[in-house]
């Protein structure tokens, strides 16, 4: 793969469309790269940290630092917690260098010993949700970058358009790795919905070259038939299994890619109730369980490697086998003496009336094991669950499973939301719907995505909310105080300098904010001044400005 890269060193081949739709070429890349890369080597630490929302800067930085000696690790977000936790263990976030005049460009290293050597860490949630650090070499990612050139025929002018991070191993490959080995090129910034990718691809209509989608199955769910792609070969989607149906509301075909932070892409399809298909340079097997088992060449380990995930192979003989998925192993649990699958109680829930979605978890309180649910419901029944009540409104929901399924196999807890809540890749956040059982102090985080300019919150008012408990019998609203609460946690959250909050300016509630509405937070900062606003749709709930101390941060070291 490095003789791809020495091929489009010094070519003036389109590499980025910037969001001005400014191009940059391979040659000014690599410049740009060997100048940073220049600044970052006398650095004291060995490992940085590296989050940055311009894929552009993002990929300058990454490779700025590889160039120059150092480990990069890629966190699956930026939150306070999370700085100082890495600042303990003397690991900085990175940022672009302001150029010294007299300052020199190192040179160029992308032999075989350099991509073998070039350390990279993800992070993964597990099956316990607590993260882990996943490492690869820069020779890993681009056997795998190899993989999909040889699983996918796509023109060597194709510009990539993105709606998932590249912080997180599928947006990287394929929006950035990918391009950068081929020669293909990439739109700069991601995009948040359906509407923006149709836009972007208009606008980039005078380059006159084909697209593809990078995407998840999140966003593709809200996919409606008058949003139209433009010059779209594929639409990719990974991240979650893609809803059967979705398909048809697409101009263009998708292809689903199935794979874990540990053993990179395993397999593809191109319809809802295919088989799946190994990867050019991927091998299948399974184990005693049926387990399947993978070796690649681009996972964290050159042996087998368990997924935990069930599967039937059409040809167990054959390591290029196609295979069908029957579920995740982890989740069947044992419940009082008794075994139960996680996924067959999700697949009967659905089949209850206005029922949409719905993940089935097992909690631990008092020593005891509890089965509950989250479930997303269709407008006519979340009306319903309204005007009834939450306790009613289950029991009756609960009576239509009675005949689907075992007594013990009912959920014994549920909550009532309008989405399921998504990570920062796109992905259902398992630990963080667990957490929504414990006593509630915060709203329910559905979105959370970071602009250039601004933050925003897609927040849920789930009537369990601490909160709502005695503001007013019969009558329950969301108390001022508590607004500035968790807005004070989601700044400092977000801007880990924030020490506390030590004053208010132009604060104003114009409305209510009550049980089961889902509202829209947007935070702005300016010096130590953060303006928020609460909306729900075109109306706004609650504006103002909360003022805070900022804490000393630690300056970077120099070697």
């Amino acid at each position: 793969m490095s003789c791809h890269f020495k091929h489009h060193v010094n070519s003036s081949r389109l590499l980025c469309v910037k969001a001005d739709l400014t191009p940059v070429s391979f040659q000014n890349f690599w410049q740009d790269v060997q100048q940073q890369a220049a600044q970052i080597q006398p650095l004291a630490s060995s490992i940085w940290a590296l989050w940055e929302q311009d894929s552009y800067e993002f990929l300058v930085l990454f490779f700025a630092a590889l160039q120059a000696g150092k480990q990069v690790l890629l966190p699956p977000n930026r939150v306070s917690e999370l700085e100082r936790e890495l600042a303990a263990e003397q690991i900085h976030f990175l940022k672009r260098f302001e150029l010294q005049h007299d300052s020199d460009a190192i040179q160029l290293n992308l032999d075989d010993a350099f991509l073998s050597q070039a350390q990279v860490y993800f992070y993964t949630s597990g099956s316990t949700g607590q993260p882990k650090k996943i490492p690869r070499t820069l020779e890993q990612l681009f056997n795998e970058v190899a993989g999909l050139d040889a699983s996918f025929s796509l023109p060597a002018d194709t510009i990539a358009i993105a709606t998932v991070s590249h912080q997180h191993i599928y947006g990287l490959l394929f929006k950035l790795l990918w391009p950068l080995a081929s020669g293909r090129s990439f739109y700069q910034h991601q995009l948040a919905f359906p509407e923006d990718v149709a836009d972007i691809q208009q606008k980039i209509a005078g380059f006159q070259r084909p697209n593809y989608v990078i995407s998840s199955p999140a966003l593709l769910k809200r996919w409606t038939t008058d949003v139209l792609l433009q010059d779209c070969l594929l639409v990719y989607s990974s991240g979650g299994k893609l809803d059967a149906g979705v398909r048809p509301y697409l101009n263009s075909p998708i292809t689903e890619v199935f794979g874990s932070s540990e053993t990179g892409g395993i397999a593809h399809r191109q319809a809802d109730d295919a088989l799946w298909t190994p990867f050019a340079n991927v091998e299948v097997g399974t184990g005693e369980q049926s387990e399947l088992v993978v070796r690649a060449d681009h996972a964290y380990s050159q042996d087998w490697i368990l997924t935990g995930d069930k599967v039937e192979l059409t040809d167990s003989e054959n390591l290029k086998s196609t295979f069908k998925l029957l579920g995740r192993l982890d989740r069947i649990v044992k419940l009082e003496e008794k075994r139960l699958s996680l996924d067959a109680i999700e697949q009967s829930l659905l089949t209850v009336e206005g029922v949409q979605q719905s993940h089935v978890l097992v909690y631990e309180k008092e020593h005891r094991q509890i089965l509950a649910a989250v479930v997303v419901l269709t407008e006519a029944a979340r009306a319903e669950l309204i005007a009834l009540g939450k306790a009613k409104f289950a029991a009756q929901l609960k009576a239509q499973l009675v005949n689907k399924l075992e007594s013990m196999a009912i959920p014994r807890q549920w909550r009532f939301l309008s989405q399921m809540p998504q990570n920062a890749q796109s992905k259902l956040n398992k630990q963080y719907l667990k957490s929504l059982f414990s006593p509630m102090q915060l709203p329910v985080v559905l979105e959370h995505q970071v602009d250039e300019d601004q933050i925003s919150y897609q927040l849920e008012f789930t009537p369990e909310l601490e909160c709502f408990k005695g503001h007013f019998p019969g009558h329950p609203i969301y108390p001022g105080v508590g607004q500035i609460g968790f807005i004070q946690h989601f700044a400092r959250q977000n801007w880990a300098d924030l020490h506390w909050c030590s004053g208010f300016e132009q604060l104003k509630f114009q409305d209510l904010i009550r049980p089961y509405m889902a509202v829209h937070l947007t935070l702005k900062r300016k010096a130590h001044k953060v303006s928020f606003e609460l909306q729900l749709r075109d109306k706004t709930l609650a504006s103002g400005r909360l003022l805070f101390a900022l804490e000393q941060q630690q300056p970077q070291v120099t070697g």
